[in-house]
């Protein structure tokens, strides 16, 4: 689980918020998942490939 780190500022590319833009939270490397928030009022689990680094 080293793809992307606590802080880091991520697109994700699958699922309902597709195309949102939210920070890497958490960890959760039982399941090699990623924690993403997106605003104040969205968070959810992605594996890797569910996400990539934001590049404006």
């Amino acid at each position: 689980m080293d793809e992307f780190k606590i802080g880091d500022t991520v697109q994700i590319k699958e699922g309902a918020r597709i195309g949102s833009v939210g920070t890497v939270v958490y960890l959760d490397e039982p399941r090699n998942l990623y924690l993403v928030r997106v605003g104040a009022d969205y968070q959810n689990y992605f594996a890797a490939d569910g996400i990539e680094l934001f590049r404006p």
